[in-house]
């Protein structure tokens, strides 16, 4: 099987992995398989008698199954050049993937699952989602490095780039954080989630749910203004990204009025991955159409 077909697979179980992490998070599943790793109740394959153990396995395997394929990646790639882009690509996919498996096994092995409000947790569940950010973006760049047989990538790491990518990867932590809270302390409506936020009795996490709509709008906002200025400079289209970003506001205001939905917040996430896989492709077909230009 070719590599790139590989790569668009792990693209695919990528997002499913962060999707279904968001969704054991959100219905408290991550005690499903107790607190046992890699095996679930100590069995490969459990009995899944309940509902949060199907949905704790059903992650695992999603995760599991990503792990090797990136593995069988790693191991094609080793017939490519070495020093190439997409060798260096791979490998950098290889520590985030095997990271991700290493910050799963100690959120489960030390139970910072559940209910568990600790401070390790709140630490925790951040760096996993900015680690799957990064392990999404390896996948979406080695996918257009072997689509469009790019040479070299530096010129994509400029400053705009790094900009707008840590903006989605602040993000992205901030919007697990304010996930954590309305599971850990949820309000019955957004007066009250509101009144909530900004009170000094509130719990920690609960104060910090107001970090994830200021970043999330100010992300928005530059990504119009980016997509605007590539549109004029690159003569490349942008309206998918345009209306990926209205969609993605449009989903995270209908979550905080109507109080945090279960299909909304999963919906909006997946949004939110395909919108940074875009701004990726955009950003790359940025180099393409400067050396046709040039």
């Amino acid at each position: 099987m070719k590599l790139i077909i590989y790569t668009k697979l792990g693209i695919v179980l990528s997002v499913l992995s962060i999707l279904a992490g968001a969704f054991v998070r959100a219905t408290g599943s991550g005690d499903g398989c107790g607190s046992t790793w890699p095996t679930c109740k100590g069995k490969i394959i459990p009995q899944l008698s309940d509902t949060s153990e199907v949905i704790e396995f059903s992650h695992r395997s999603i995760s599991g199954i990503l792990l090797i394929v990136t593995l069988l990646i790693f191991i094609k790639s080793r017939k490519i050049s070495k020093g190439s882009i997409a060798r260096r690509t791979v490998n950098f996919l290889t520590f985030f993937v095997v990271f991700e498996a290493a910050i799963g096994a100690v959120i489960v092995l030390y139970e910072w699952v559940g209910l568990n409000s600790s401070l390790p947790r709140i630490i925790a569940v951040p760096i996993h989602l900015v680690n799957t950010f990064g392990l999404l973006a390896s996948y979406a760049i080695l996918y257009k490095i072997l689509l469009n047989n790019f040479k070299n990538i530096n010129q994509l790491w400029d400053r705009r780039f790094i900009f707008v990518a840590f903006l989605f990867l602040l993000s992205g932590a901030t919007g697990s954080i304010t996930a954590l809270a309305d599971v850990l302390f949820p309000s019955s409506s957004f007066y009250e989630g509101l009144m909530e936020d900004f009170a000094r009795t509130s719990e920690l996490l609960t104060r910090l749910r107001i970090l994830h709509p200021v970043v999330a709008s100010g992300l928005s906002a530059v990504l119009i203004i980016e997509s605007r200025k590539i549109k004029k400079d690159y003569k490349i289209d942008v309206k998918f990204l345009q209306l990926l970003v209205i969609i993605a506001v449009t989903l995270g205001i209908m979550n905080v009025l109507f109080n945090i939905v279960l299909f909304l917040s999963i919906f909006h996430l997946a949004i939110a991955d395909l919108l940074w896989i875009t701004y990726i492709y955009v950003s790359m077909d940025k180099i393409k159409n400067k050396s046709a230009i040039n």
